[in-house]
């Protein structure tokens, strides 16, 4: 580490944090070399940009619509809240920074329900990653080929993918390579950078959810790693950076009071095994477990299955096999000289990356900030080797090792382009999730402008959030006359149809359902939305139904009105459990310990459970963990003798899923014990959630 802060006066690093004649400092075939390799980067962003990935997805179009609701409502949120901290995203508080980022956008070149310039946003913030990562190359490495990590950076696929959309993640890469940038010249130059690093720093934080774990432990080892350099600094340089690094903390302060449960309750929608009933240790060792995978060759430089299809390629790795030697040499490089802070920097990079997905599962999403330390590692290691085997022309080699890396980002555009729509042939719910600009921004408009008394009835069951779309791709008008409402709201309940007036947008599995039932007359389709690989996709329908409709959902009601009977072991104990008909979730969720697991009733308020034992069992309290919800419930415990006992209890304003008991008033014998859970204000339809059963 360098000490002196004056390097010569001239240089841009000694300039004040204002300035911008850095550039005039680069040689003019660097120059060249620069604006080339950034030249061919954005042309691989945003050629075609709406068109790959081939979904746009809920995550993406969640920004632009809570943007646009921001700036309407003066900056505040739905709550009131003034420059809010904090977005839902569906279930979770996960946005923040991202919302700002496309406000200002917005208010550059307004909300125009456009796939392109949502993306376009995040391709241009994205630029920052080449930008730092050049920037720590030439300036901080002093590197002679430093324009290769852009090239590098450019033909990853795990890169090239995710910064042709609108996710957060791509926006918290960004500002970590300019962290990390900004850190080095911190630490080499010109202690006035701790300002950037900050700043950089607390953005990285702020855009994203895993970015709080890439700082957290980034943050850490490099106060520990360069310890000595930090407590060196002038005083004034100290203080200056404790007051920023409070002012940065303002918002996480603001939000840990509105919404203190928010981590929890997130780690629980991610289904977090922290959150699950498991020793301390192996949590430990699961996590450690998860974290080596993060850090596993084979997960990069490899194709996995790990990831989702939408978040990979099928037949390339996330970075190219290409580097992998690279990248390795670029470490023991890193690790030889460990004792230059620059080169330990890259080793915290790697070792900060997957951290916060090991805290639930690896996913590229959650590790990509790896890609920051992978293209700076790789042209270290290319340096090392051209160096040390390459007497001669070494300018020429890095030139040509260019030229294949250029190739090879144009090879992967026109792969992606052309042949992803057929890469992955599920396109739903747990696969590529694609429709959302067909329906939303083509057919619905052109539906509810061809009849105006039009309601068009989308089904919800291909995508994650689709409410988002509504919002995103209609205006407030057309908002009013569509619904989200799958073909099940109609197949066992009589709802109001009108085939002049409603029109339903269903997926093809649903309108097979629809026609098998028996219970519609189903007028030939309007249109068929087909999906990349022509087959039927969704269809565009009217419907009616049958004339005995009625006595058909009769029948079927009473059919499940009875419970159905399951044998079961617990703790070595046999029983049979009875229970209302469930959608979702099983018997086993109800006794696994684990209120992360859960059964949902399909229909049934009262929803009914009974506890027949093979061997009477001892019982004097009653022990649920339900769905959030005011409820009354009834326990009646059936002694082998056929004596009964029934106690009711009604439950009001509880916590969010909340566990609620109910004592005997003495031990009881029971061989039957029944509980009916009725949710309180609502009939029949009603999801009943059912964690966790327990008897004492």
């Amino acid at each position: 580490m360098n000490d002196a802060v004056v390097v010569n006066s001239s240089n841009w690093w000694n300039q004040p944090l204002t300035a911008t004649g850095w550039l005039s400092h680069l040689r003019r075939y660097e120059a060249v070399l620069l604006f080339a390799s950034l030249a061919l980067y954005l042309y691989t962003r945003f050629t075609d940009l709406s068109v790959f990935p081939i979904y746009f997805f809920c995550d993406e179009a969640i920004h632009g619509v809570l943007a646009r609701d921001l700036i309407a409502n003066g900056f505040r949120d739905s709550n009131g809240v003034w420059l809010p901290p904090y977005f839902r995203n569906a279930e979770k508080w996960s946005l923040s920074l991202s919302v700002y980022v496309h406000a200002v956008s917005i208010l550059l070149f307004g909300f125009n329900h456009s796939v392109w310039m949502t993306r376009a946003t995040s391709v241009i913030v994205g630029l920052l990653v080449p930008i730092g990562i050049a920037a720590l190359l030439r300036f901080g490495y002093h590197n002679r080929y430093w324009w290769l990590g852009i090239l590098a950076l450019c033909g990853m696929p795990a890169w090239f993918l995710h910064s042709r959309t609108a996710f957060e993640t791509a926006l918290m890469v960004a500002f970590y390579a300019c962290f990390l940038a900004a850190y080095v010249a911190y630490c080499h130059y010109d202690d006035r950078w701790i300002v950037a690093v900050i700043l950089f720093g607390a953005a990285t934080f702020y855009s994203y959810t895993n970015g709080q774990g890439v700082m957290l432990i980034s943050s850490l080892l490099l106060l520990i790693s360069d310890a000595r350099y930090h407590v060196s600094r002038p005083p004034v340089r100290l203080w200056m950076a404790l007051a920023l690094f409070v002012v940065v903390l303002i918002p996480l302060v603001r939000f840990r009071q509105l919404e203190p449960d928010a981590t929890v309750e997130h780690l629980r929608t991610l289904n977090s095994y922290w959150l699950q009933p498991m020793p301390l240790g192996e949590k430990i060792q699961r996590f450690l477990t998860l974290y080596g995978q993060g850090l596993d060759p084979r997960y990069w430089f490899w194709p996995n299955t790990i990831d989702l299809d939408r978040h990979r390629f099928p037949d390339r790795g996330h970075i190219p096999l290409l580097l992998l030697p690279f990248i390795t040499i670029g470490l023991g490089v890193c690790l030889w000289r460990w004792h230059d802070s620059r080169y330990r920097l890259l080793i915290i990079a790697v070792l900060a990356a997957p951290f916060s997905s090991a805290l639930v599962g690896i996913a590229v999403t959650r590790t990509l900030a790896m890609v920051v330390p992978a293209a700076l590692l790789s042209v270290i290691g290319l340096n090392a080797v051209i160096e040390r085997l390459v007497p001669h022309r070494q300018r020429l080699v890095a030139l040509t090792l260019g030229l294949v890396l250029a190739l090879d980002s144009l090879i992967l555009l026109r792969t992606a382009v052309l042949g992803g729509p057929l890469w992955f042939r599920d396109y739903g719910l747990y696969g590529m999730q694609y429709g959302a600009p067909q329906i939303f921004g083509e057919t619905v408009p052109m539906l509810l402008a061809r009849n105006p008394q039009a309601i068009v009835r989308v089904s919800p069951v291909w995508a994650n959030n689709p409410n988002s779309f509504v919002d995103f791709f209609l205006d407030p008008a057309q908002r009013q006359r569509v619904s989200l409402t799958s073909i099940d709201a109609y197949l066992y309940y009589r709802g109001d149809l009108d085939r002049q007036r409603d029109i339903f947008i269903m997926t093809a599995t649903e309108y097979q359902q629809a026609q098998e039932s028996g219970k519609f007359i189903i007028e030939p389709p309007e249109q068929i939305i087909p999906y990349p690989d022509d087959q039927p996709g969704f269809y565009v329908v009217r419907l009616s139904y049958v004339a005995n409709i009625d006595e058909l959902l009769a029948a079927e009601r009473a059919t499940r009105a009875a419970l159905i009977e399951e044998p079961f072991v617990i703790a070595g104990k046999e029983l049979v459990v009875a229970h209302s008909h469930f959608d979702i979730g099983s018997v086993a969720d109800l006794f696994d310990g684990n209120p992360a697991t859960l059964a949902r009733g399909f229909e049934a308020n009262p929803l009914v459970i009974e506890l027949r034992f093979t061997n009477p069992q001892p019982v004097n309290e009653i022990e649920l963990t339900l769905g959030t919800m005011d409820l009354d419930l009834t326990v009646t415990i059936t002694t082998p003798e056929g004596a009964t006992t029934t106690i009711s209890q009604p439950y009001r304003n509880l916590p969010p899923d909340p566990t609620v008991s109910l004592a005997l008033p003495q031990t009881v014998m029971a061989a039957h014990v029944r509980f009916a859970i009725l949710q309180v204000g609502i009939g029949e339809p009603a999801h009943i959630h059912v964690r966790e059963v327990r008897w004492r």
